[in-house]
């Protein structure tokens, strides 16, 4: 067994926890336009260990971002992509589409300026 191939297993974990984070933070979020930034000001202030929470969803989402790319070069390197195996590469192709639209969704939600302008 090679290190190479642990990051399949790698970006389920990072997954997992990006949920968790995420149902926790949900619990405190308004989706109000108004109120989403307060939301999230008040989740880093007053809710205990709230700042881990966001903290550990934005950094987590960046090292799921590159757990994922590493096993997508590790699939461009061994040839993954080739004959057998197309439609598994086609569905990870997928995922990453997904992915994409999800963290693009995912930066927006604070309603800060850096989502007004991303």
């Amino acid at each position: 067994i090679h290190y190479a191939w642990s990051f399949g297993f790698l970006a389920s974990m990072c997954l997992i926890i990006q949920i968790l984070t995420g149902i926790f933070l949900a619990m405190h979020y308004t989706t109000h336009v108004d109120l989403a930034f307060a939301s999230v000001e008040h989740i880093m202030r007053d809710v205990n260990f709230g700042w881990l929470l966001r903290y550990l969803h934005a950094n987590g989402a960046s090292m799921f971002f590159i757990v994922v790319y590493m096993h997508v070069f590790r699939g461009l390197y061994f040839g993954s992509y080739a004959a057998p195996r197309h439609w598994v590469w086609a569905l990870g192709v997928l995922i990453l589409l997904l992915m994409i639209l999800t963290a693009f969704i995912g930066y927006v939600l604070p309603w800060g300026q850096m989502s007004l302008w991303g």
